[in-house]
């Protein structure tokens, strides 16, 4: 088998929930891809050497967290490429994805008929906004799915309706049931100044 195969996310942090997936990745050294699962994340060796050098956000969660189960050399090729270079696209990492948060809401606001998708888009902004933020206001950076109620600026949204929504990104990305009306979700989501907090940690960074 050439290819080294890693395990990372919660799985690895001990954050499992009954929602979990195992997030699986695979660093191939030939060139016959078919042979993966589609849910695996498959990047080349040049891909990752590539992310680690820009410093990714990426490169530094699979660094600080994927633990290698299957390793094809004399050492796993994410142990040999060393640490990722700073991160250094907060800004604009943020702003993309905080006009990626206001376009969902701004579907829910005008009533969209894929409520349960863009309240997931809204949760994976809010979310992936946090783990950015985390790099410059923690010891270091946090890539756990509630990221953002581990920064020292609370996040206003209460935290139920983000797990509400945590499920609605499981249930239009892996099919997960959920129980919870999301006509209240939306309405929370919406209601709630988000955009204010997005500025809180802009200021702070």
């Amino acid at each position: 088998m050439n290819h080294d195969i890693y395990v990372f996310g919660s799985i690895c942090r001990g954050e499992t929930t009954p929602t979990s997936d195992v997030d699986i990745l695979v660093v191939p050294f030939a060139k016959n891809w078919a042979q993966y699962p589609h849910d695996w994340s498959v990047y080349s060796p040049e891909v990752i050497e590539e992310y680690f050098k820009k410093g990714r956000l990426f490169a530094w969660h699979l660094h600080l967290e994927a633990k290698c189960v299957h390793c094809y050399g004399d050492q796993p090729f994410l142990a040999s490429v060393g640490p990722p270079a700073p991160y250094s696209t907060i800004a604009d990492d943020i702003n993309d994805l905080e006009a990626l948060l206001k376009e969902s809401l701004k579907e829910l606001t005008a009533g969209t008929s894929n409520v349960v998708y863009e309240l997931g888009i809204a949760h994976t902004a809010i979310r992936d906004i946090a783990m950015c933020a985390s790099w410059a206001m923690l010891a270091q950076p946090c890539f756990s799915a509630d990221s953002p109620y581990r920064l020292p600026i609370e996040c206003p949204l209460e935290y139920s309706i983000y797990r509400q929504i945590m499920l609605a990104r499981h249930s239009s990305t892996r099919g997960v049931k959920f129980d919870f009306d999301p006509s209240y979700a939306v309405r929370a989501v919406t209601e709630t100044p988000l955009a204010k907090w997005v500025n809180s940690l802009r200021e702070a960074i």
